[in-house]
């Protein structure tokens, strides 16, 4: 479960300090910073919880928080955004292994093997997809205006499409349908700019 009242200050000298409230005491915390591990699994048997941990503040972070009520290793939403989908499907009598075909539909390339897998002799099987997909669409600058002027919606993404086929000990191969999938990377991270007035010193922030 991702926690959402997350208060994060910086320490100074590469230093911040977390702090969130958890909804039981016997919640297992996981924090993540740029979907990377950072700390976890991290049990404090209260609600309000702090830990401070070493962070470059040179630029702009992002900090997750996780919660379980065991030691379930959860996946930062930072790292995967949709881009390593899992791939499972029904396990067919006798088969002598499972291939996995891509194709990514807006370039138009040709369906190739994404790898073979032997039975595990499981009713279902389930797999991480090996390769990061692409979530990116490139657009022409005149797709942006459109976009920045709120004519569309602008939301970047790329479809791709799998389908699982079983192989028998002769060779032959099943043929299924193919199952789209659609990859879409999140934004970078947004940059913090700081100004001050001259006059009145008073600062100014802006996201960009």
């Amino acid at each position: 479960m991702l926690v959402e009242n997350v208060l994060v200050r910086s320490l100074g000298d590469g230093w911040i300090s977390v702090s969130w409230t958890s909804e039981s005491e016997a919640m297992w915390s996981w924090i993540f910073v740029n979907g990377k591990w950072a700390v976890g699994p991290y049990m404090a048997e209260t609600k309000n919880r702090n830990i401070t941990i070493p962070v470059s503040t040179e630029g702009t972070f992002l900090v997750e928080v996780h919660d379980f009520e065991d030691e379930t290793v959860p996946d930062s939403i930072e790292q995967h955004p949709l881009v390593k989908p899992r791939i499972s499907w029904n396990c067919v009598d006798n088969a002598a292994a499972y291939r996995v075909y891509h194709t990514i539909f807006d370039t138009g390339s040709i369906e190739s093997l994404l790898l073979q897998v032997p039975p595990i002799g499981m009713d279902r099987m389930e797999i991480d997809c090996p390769v990061t997909l692409s979530g990116n669409v490139k657009r022409s600058n005149a797709e942006r205006v459109i976009e920045a002027e709120g004519l569309r919606d602008g939301t970047a993404g790329s479809w791709h499409s799998f389908r699982v086929e079983s192989v028998d000990q002769f060779g032959n191969e099943s043929e299924n349908e193919v199952v789209p999938h659609f990859a879409v990377d999140l934004p970078p991270s947004p940059e913090l700019i700081v100004s001050r007035d001259m006059e009145t010193g008073l600062l100014s922030f802006r996201i960009l």
